[in-house]
């Protein structure tokens, strides 16, 4: 079940990640509304695996996640070994995405067991579907501010800060000189954005145009969407904002915050 049904058409010919980017981990903030679940197989008391054993569900926090597996507290209860099957599952509301896994460590804490696993996608449209519901992750997970000098500063009386991350992602906040107190933003989620300005009660999702860099181009950098390509990046827009990264400043991540709940 695709989590988008208009937006974020990954192609398997166009869109494979390098290696790189597929293993590179991100941060899950405690906030992600999804629902996360490992089940695991059922071990006897000297912690043999115990055969024809359907397995146990165990609720935990997501640690991280990267495009070829993810790592989950579960309870101080739960057993995996390295090698061991498992089941990866994801949910919220009536959306439910499952698939298959295999343990790479399981270490034991006092109040917690940490386990990291690898994904075995069934097939692409799986993966696909895994994909859509780590853009927002990644985007948000992945922003580092830009230096201050290299900000070029737009707007009289206003103060810009940048951030950059994941491909063209890219949130601009700016604050006014007198107090400090942000005024607007624009956070481009790579094909598409939010944008929101001093007076508005809610964002203004836009989608972004495909660029020539060889082509002197003059059209409108933006595209236009039907509403449900809008409704989707507001969405878009609410799963990536509990995941902001700390190097946002609190203040700002506090106000997005907001106007996600």
């Amino acid at each position: 079940m695709l989590l988008f049904k208009r937006i974020l058409n990954f192609s398997k010919e166009a869109e494979a990640p390098s290696d790189k980017r597929k293993n590179q981990r991100h941060a899950v903030g405690p906030t992600f509304p999804f629902k996360a679940v490992l089940t695991l197989i059922g071990h006897d008391g000297e912690g043999n695996p115990i055969k024809d054993e359907k397995g146990q569900d165990w609720s935990g926090r997501l640690a991280n996640l990267s495009g070829s597996g993810a790592s989950i507290q579960l309870h101080s209860a739960a057993v995996g070994i390295r090698g061991e099957p498992c089941r990866f599952k994801l949910s919220l509301d009536s959306y439910v995405l499952e698939f298959p896994g295999t343990i790479a460590h399981f270490r034991s804490y006092p109040q917690y067991t940490l386990c990291g696993f690898s994904f075995n996608f069934p097939d692409f449209e799986t993966e696909k579907a895994y994909m859509q519901m780590l853009e927002p992750v990644s985007i948000g997970a992945s922003l580092t501010p830009v230096d201050a000098k290299k900000v070029k500063q737009d707007t009289d009386g206003l103060t810009k800060e940048q951030f950059t991350g994941v491909g063209t992602a890219l949130l601009n906040v700016w604050r006014q000189e007198s107090d400090n107190a942000i005024y607007s933003f624009d956070f481009r989620m790579n094909d598409y954005g939010v944008r929101w300005s001093d007076g508005m009660t809610e964002v203004e999702p836009y989608g972004v145009a495909k660029q020539n860099p060889a082509a002197k181009n003059t059209a409108s950098p933006f595209i236009h969407l039907t509403e449900t390509q809008l409704e989707e990046v507001r969405w878009l827009f609410c799963l990536a904002v509990p995941n902001l990264a700390k190097a946002v400043p609190l203040d700002v991540r506090k106000f997005m915050t907001k106007l996600v709940a």
